[in-house]
């Protein structure tokens, strides 16, 4: 309780300080994050509505209130259910009434995925005495910085992810199919404590590894070829993820000065990071190993984001915080980045490597341990 009631004063901070009568999140990442609630049933209308005065409550479907009972640490008034024949958007309006609002500002998260525009639109009109202002950002701006029990959860996940890669390696050897590299990478996770996912791992072998995000299918991996690697196991809902990749043979003079590139890449980013630089500090501590290489054609993208709380359909915080050119914050003790840096070239071959990163008090602290190097199978 002590974790969950300091998050609160922290965005009821933030609330004073934007002149918020009230907010409302909508956002399954933030509603975890300051009640505890967790389910894969978040597709489904749910609001929590946070005063600046007196206590939250989380609006949800009545068929979600056994897993709110069970995760979250709010009980009686703090949870109210609505039947799928009711109106879900009236039943939020009828718990800021009974909260004593009788106009304001109220905040809402416009860049919220599970706030549609006829929602909100709809909220709108039945608050018309109300004004409707953006809180994007509210909640994230708590998120940003972990704290020591928040890293023990990420680092559980990393070492989740260490074994699943430990295993889904061992199925790369030529005349498997991505799908079974794929499933030893679920079975493994899974049978070492991992959640369901934020994303699903990536298996690309060949020219598949030329595209960012190509999932597992039923190809066939080949002798000569490089396969891209890329997870993120989850344990009550923090994220750790990591990136290697594997090649079957002797590797060609250009796979290996690529593999060369970004390994260098990501150590010069790991050593940039630390206490007061910025963002943009680090990614161009990383690209320029990239570009002075002659490479960022094939690279083109951030360094690195945030990692933290997620559900799917991303396991990463990225538009929390991202490691890119013209992103001037600075990093803070207790910050989590993963950092991926990539070479593509499309339909003909990819090679990348990364690791989840804390910012500590004095550098930073890799937080897995699987050897940075591209593993070869003879």
């Amino acid at each position: 309780m002590n974790e969950f009631q300091a998050r609160v004063q922290k965005v009821k901070a933030s609330m004073a300080d934007q002149g918020l009568d009230m907010l409302l999140v909508n956002t399954p990442e933030n509603i975890f994050y300051l009640t505890g609630h967790k389910s894969p049933g978040y597709y489904m209308y749910m609001c929590l509505v946070l005063p600046m005065e007196g206590d939250m409550t989380l609006v949800l479907r009545r068929g979600e209130v056994g897993n709110a009972s069970v995760y979250s640490w709010l009980e009686g008034d703090g949870l109210v259910a609505y039947d799928d024949t009711d109106d879900p958007l009236q039943k939020t309006v009828d718990v800021i009434l009974e909260k004593g609002f009788k106009g304001g500002r109220v905040g809402v998260e416009f860049t919220s995925w599970f706030l549609t525009t006829k929602n909100f639109l709809g909220l709108k009109e039945k608050l018309a005495g109300a004004q409707i202002t953006d809180a994007s950002g509210t909640v994230e701006a708590a998120r940003m910085i972990k704290s020591p029990k928040e890293i023990e959860y990420i680092e559980e996940c990393c070492r989740i992810a260490d074994m699943a890669m430990a295993k889904g390696m061992e199925k790369v050897r030529p005349g498997n199919k991505e799908k079974e590299v794929a499933a030893a990478f679920f079975s493994e996770m899974c049978l070492q404590g991992s959640e369901y996912y934020g994303t699903e791992p990536y298996v690309a072998s060949g020219p598949r590894a030329g595209a960012m995000h190509s999932s597992w299918g039923e190809r066939v991996i080949q002798n000569g070829e490089s396969v891209l690697l890329e997870l993120a196991a989850t344990v009550n809902r923090y994220n750790g993820a990591l990136m290697r990749t594997v090649h079957l043979g002797k590797p060609s003079p250009l796979i290996a000065e690529w593999t060369k590139v970004c390994i260098e890449a990501l150590n010069a980013a790991i050593d940039a990071i630390r206490p007061g630089v910025t963002s943009e500090y680090v990614d161009a501590a990383c690209c320029s190993v990239i570009e002075r290489a002659g490479l960022y054609e094939n690279y083109r993208k951030r360094t690195g984001y945030s990692l933290g709380i997620a559900f799917a359909p991303d396991w990463g915080e990225g538009h929390i915080m991202s490691l890119q050119k013209g992103d001037k914050r600075l990093l803070k003790p207790g910050m989590v980045f993963h950092m991926p840096p990539a070479l593509r070239e499309l339909d003909a071959y990819g090679v990348g490597f990364s690791e989840t990163v804390l910012v500590t008090e004095t550098g930073c602290k890799v937080l897995g341990n699987t050897k940075r190097e591209l593993l070869i199978i003879d």
